[in-house]
């Protein structure tokens, strides 16, 4: 039995500081308006902090406190990009997407340990593409 994809992702940003270059801002946003019309197995809530000159983040940019709820089909947590990286980001893109769909990969892999009719397949593919530059 096959579950709809009815989910959707969605994030909310904290900047670390006026230091942040604008490229970064621009980036994230764009990168937010085009995922956000995708459908996921799960709904997916990013809590993304941006480090940078005021707000530091000195550990490794990823996901921290994931959380899954099954009974809402709802997965979250806190993806936090490190300071250091993001004030001398020369591709903005890169850095970005690569951070945020590493974190979806853990969260669908988190699914996937505790949902057995959970779509892992399908998801992986749409992460796969998404890496490929592709808007699945």
């Amino acid at each position: 039995m096959s579950i709809p994809t009815t989910g959707r992702l969605s994030f909310r940003t904290v900047f670390g500081g006026p230091g942040i270059p604008g490229e970064v801002i621009t980036e994230l946003k764009r990168l937010q308006t085009e995922l956000r019309g995708l459908e996921w197995g799960y709904d997916y809530d990013l809590f993304v902090t941006v480090g940078g000159d005021l707000t530091v983040v000195s550990e490794p940019t990823g996901l921290q406190r994931p959380r899954l709820r099954l009974a809402t089909r709802t997965v979250s947590g806190e993806l936090r990009y490190n300071s250091e990286d993001v004030l001398r980001a020369g591709q903005p893109a890169a850095l970005l997407r690569s951070g945020l769909l590493d974190a979806l990969e853990k969260l669908v892999t988190r699914v996937a340990a505790r949902d057995v009719e959970f779509d892992v397949d399908t998801e992986r593919a749409r992460l796969a593409s998404l890496r490929d530059g592709g808007s699945a």
